[in-house]
């Protein structure tokens, strides 16, 4: 390739980099703008889920139909932890690293609500700008745009900037495989450690960095060294949480039987998927045959136990088919944290909806994105639909989630 040829692909590649971070960016403007418009114009369906949350948290007017909507559920609980820590009965199933981050930013003055807002979204932007870089290198940058593209309107992507973990999340997990990739292999475990102290479901991250380090040294036994012990790093900050909970409530172990109380339990992954098949088909059928589509427009904005059970299932299977397609296109790392992440989803089912939350929870497995960037750069076609059909999703679930109707 000639040097003017070298030049011109480079000029492309930045451009590229910059339609990544216009997308990034102008994504969450959009979530933005329909939650302020859902909480302008349609009835707030559940405020008392706020209540784990004081009402210092909350605001009024222009600024609280911005804000407040992304206080819900889960959020709650990360704002009560940021501003009393552990005090309240059950919190110790919310991992500390993410409220920290909200306690340190938020006690400055700004607020918490502003705070844990802004560490999603600077995690999120970090994070697309790091997985466009990363996968560039995989399946290259065309490919890399796509990726953060259908990362940024997927349907439940509003959680990267909801006070929840999923940016962080995303941050760490992306930052692992991109070190682990250029063999910098301290760092890449310390991403590990970061992931763990931030949810448990960061531990399988050790595989595919132990996979990345096998990888570089050829699958040959004879010539692995210390970096190897990287992997290790990454249970390490679950076991810094587990001592805290030790010392402060002498139960290493109360996150997972707080889960337990709340209708979490272990389960073959097979199983899982048999109830969760199940699960949907009912789901849709209550949909059909108990309300029928003329009153269909009405249950979409409010809470229906059969729509989310469909979601749940659609998102199931959407996710073992680019996992599938995704074993032929990306390294064995990436598809191992896919598959792992998936088993341990699949693991931990809960009593009444046994896929509860797997689309908020397959979010950050961003080897699934790659897959799909993959699966679709020669059918344009397909990759419109795919477009349009997220922003759809993306559009009636941020609606749902400010208003506090259940998504997932």
């Amino acid at each position: 390739m000639t040097r003017d040829a070298d030049a011109g692909v480079g000029e492309r590649e930045r451009t590229l980099v910059w339609w990544a971070l216009g997308v990034a960016v102008s994504s969450r403007l959009f979530i933005f703008l329909i939650g302020f418009l859902a909480r302008s114009t349609l009835p707030i369906r559940h405020p008392h889920l706020t209540v784990v949350a004081q009402p210092s948290v909350l605001y009024h007017g222009a600024v609280g139909r911005l804000l407040d909507g992304w206080t819900s559920y889960d959020a709650a609980w990360y704002l009560n932890i940021a501003q009393h820590g552990y005090a309240h009965p059950r919190s110790e199933a919310f991992f500390p690293l993410y409220p920290l981050l909200v306690h340190l930013l938020g006690s400055t003055g700004m607020g918490y609500t502003p705070a844990g807002i802004v560490i999603s979204l600077a995690c999120f932007v970090a994070a697309a700008m790091l997985l466009y870089r990363l996968t560039a290198d995989v399946l290259g940058a065309r490919a890399a745009l796509w990726t953060v593209v259908f990362l940024s309107i997927a349907p439940t992507s509003f959680f990267f900037q909801a006070i929840y973990t999923e940016s962080l999340f995303l941050l760490v997990s992306v930052a692992l495989c991109f070190f682990a990739q250029r063999r910098q292999w301290l760092l890449a475990g310390l991403m590990g450690l970061l992931a763990t102290l931030t949810r448990s479901t960061g531990v399988v991250l050790a595989v595919p960095l132990a996979l990345f380090y096998l990888q570089s040294v050829d699958w040959q036994w004879r010539r692995i060294r210390a970096g190897i012990l990287s992997a290790l790093l990454v249970p390490c900050g679950l076991a810094i949480y587990m001592v805290y909970l030790w010392n402060a409530r002498d139960n290493p172990l109360v996150f997972a039987r707080i889960e337990h109380t709340w209708g979490r339990h272990f389960a073959l992954p097979y199983v899982t998927v048999w109830n969760g098949l199940r699960d949907g088909y009912l789901g849709a059928a209550h949909v059909v045959a108990h309300d029928g589509f003329s009153h269909l427009s009405v249950r979409l904005w409010q809470n229906n136990a059969g729509i989310t059970s469909l979601m749940n299932l659609v998102a199931l299977v959407i996710a073992a088919a680019l996992i599938a397609f995704g074993w032929r296109r990306l390294a064995a790392p990436y598809t191992a944290y896919a598959v792992l992440a998936l088993i341990f989803l699949l693991s931990n089912p809960a009593a009444r909806q046994p896929l509860m939350s797997l689309p908020r929870f397959a979010l950050v497995v961003f080897p699934l994105f790659m897959a799909l960037a993959a699966c679709t750069e020669r059918r344009p076609l397909i990759r419109a639909l795919v477009v349009g059909v997220c922003l759809v999703g993306l559009a009636w679930l941020t609606a749902r989630f400010v208003l506090f109707v259940s998504v997932a």
